[in-house]
């Protein structure tokens, strides 16, 4: 019961850093503010965190974690090396899970990252995202078979960014005129089975 209660009140400091960076920078955001939003007293604040940039940091750890632990649980499929002769016949053009996964993990935590990755925000937890979505989509590119050529680290980057863009894009629409999610993740997908035909263009003009 005391777990419990604890548990409750540090997510309320976290919900009232997230409400305050609606609004604010985070480095202008005080703990004064977090616990008069909160009711909760000084001293209570910091049985929890050592600062705000600690609270910060322990946002964006939570968020990271959670959507490492969703990646684990995609079906990548196995590794399949495929040769040239083989592509046009054998390449499966289905988007893969990782890519649904994103989105799911998104609309889950919408508010989060809406402003996690917000001008208000740190800027740094942008760059530990984008090193999370560049490990999977290494991992997507190994299960096509992408062989690790010139091609493969200037698609990671360029795919990456697309992530965050769609993601931005789809977060941040202000009617129902912007793409659904699905359409989102087949434009997405669109690149992935163009930069392997790229790779299957290279390979067979070598």
């Amino acid at each position: 019961m005391k777990r419990q209660k604890s548990e409750i009140t540090k997510k309320q400091i976290m919900e009232a850093y997230l409400a305050l960076i609606e609004k604010k920078h985070w480095e202008k955001v005080t703990v004064k503010e977090i616990y008069a939003k909160t009711g909760i007293t000084r001293s209570t604040f910091y049985q929890y965190f050592n600062s705000i940039y600690d609270l910060m940091e322990q946002i964006e750890d939570q968020i990271l974690s959670e959507l490492k632990d969703s990646y684990a649980n995609c079906n990548t499929g196995s590794a399949k090396v495929i040769t040239p002769k083989q592509f046009e016949e054998k390449f499966d053009v289905t988007p893969p899970e990782p890519l649904y996964n994103w989105f799911q993990f998104c609309m889950k935590n919408k508010r989060k990252i809406h402003l996690l990755l917000g001008e208000r925000s740190d800027p740094y937890f942008a760059v530990k995202l984008k090193v999370m979505l560049q490990e999977q989509i290494t991992i997507m590119m190994d299960a096509d078979g992408m062989p690790n050529d010139k091609l493969r680290e200037p698609f990671i980057r360029t795919f990456t960014e697309l992530h965050l863009l769609a993601v931005k894009g789809w977060l941040s629409q202000a009617d129902e005129s912007f793409l659904s999610i699905n359409e989102i993740i087949n434009l997405l997908n669109t690149m992935r089975v163009g930069g392997n035909y790229l790779s299957y263009l290279n390979s067979k003009n070598n």
